[in-house]
C-alpha cells in the first residue's frame, strides 16, 4: 500500500509545474504521503517552503523558479484575508523602484503565519478595512507602496506621483474599493490616496477619504508629494 501511495504522489508531483504541495492535497494515507513528499524534497524535486508545505518550480536555464512569496502566505491563511507585497517588494512590483528586496515582504490582515522560508510577513491585522472591502493583491500592494513612499520609492516625487496616478488605470485596481478600505489605513496613506485620486480627476472619491486630523500629520504625509499636489 505504501508503495502505491508513494508512486501516486510521485506521479502527480512530477507532472506538475509551479505548484504548491502538502499532505492535504492527497486523499491518501497521510503518513505515506508525508514520507514521499519528504523524499522528493531530498531528491531535489520539491523545495520546502515551511514544514509540511512544498513548492515544485519549473526548471529554466537560470535554475529552478522559486515559490512566489504572496502565494506562499495565501496557502496558510483564509481566503477572506487581504494580502499583498510590502516595502521594497511592493515598490519594485509597481515599478516605483529598481531595488530588489533581498527577502520578499508580505503584508497580511491576520495573525502572522510563522515558519515560512525566505519570506518576511508583517502584521496588518488592524487594517480591517482591507478585509472588509475584499481587496485583491494588487490593491493591497498599492496601499503598501503609498505607505512606504519615503523609504522605498526611488523615483523623484513628481515622477512617483505620476506613476501612482497612472497605476489607477490598472483593471486590478478598483478605486472605489481603495476608498472603502481607506478608513483603517494610516493618515499618510489616506492623505496620499486623496491627492492621487484628485489628480486623476476622481474628486468625489477623493472627498470620501478621511483626511489626517492634525496639521503635522498632514505635513508629514504630503511631504513626498510634488508642489503642485501638496
Amino acid at each position: 500500500m505504501r508503495g502505491s501511495v508513494a508512486s501516486s504522489v510521485r506521479d502527480e508531483v512530477s507532472a506538475s509545474t509551479d505548484q504548491y504541495w502538502s499532505i492535504e492535497d492527497f486523499n491518501l494515507d497521510s503518513h505515506a504521503v508525508a514520507s514521499e513528499l519528504s523524499r522528493l524534497r531530498r531528491a531535489g524535486e520539491l523545495e520546502s517552503v515551511r514544514r509540511g508545505l512544498y513548492w515544485r518550480g519549473r526548471h529554466t536555464r537560470y535554475g529552478v523558479v522559486g515559490a512566489p512569496a504572496v502565494e506562499a502566505v495565501r496557502k496558510l491563511v483564509s481566503e477572506d484575508e487581504a494580502l499583498g507585497a510590502a516595502g521594497w517588494y511592493a515598490t519594485n512590483l509597481l515599478r516605483l523602484s529598481t531595488q530588489v528586496s533581498p527577502v520578499p515582504v508580505v503584508a497580511v490582515t491576520t495573525r502572522v503565519p510563522t515558519g515560512l522560508k525566505d519570506v518576511r510577513v508583517i502584521d496588518r491585522s488592524n487594517r480591517t478595512g482591507r478585509r472588509a472591502a475584499k481587496l485583491n493583491e494588487t490593491e493591497v500592494t498599492y496601499l503598501e507602496a503609498l505607505e512606504a513612499w519615503e523609504d522605498n520609492v526611488e523615483l523623484g516625487n513628481k515622477e512617483a506621483f505620476n506613476r501612482f496616478v497612472e497605476l489607477l488605470n490598472l483593471k486590478a485596481l478598483r478605486e472605489e474599493k481603495l476608498v472603502e478600505a481607506s478608513g483603517t489605513e494610516s493618515s499618510r496613506v489616506r492623505e496620499r490616496l486623496r491627492a492621487v485620486l484628485s489628480e486623476s480627476g476622481e474628486h468625489a472619491l477623493a472627498e470620501k477619504v478621511k483626511g489626517a486630523k492634525s496639521p503635522s500629520s498632514v505635513r508629514r504625509a504630503r511631504q513626498v508629494l510634488p508642489v503642485s499636489a501638496a
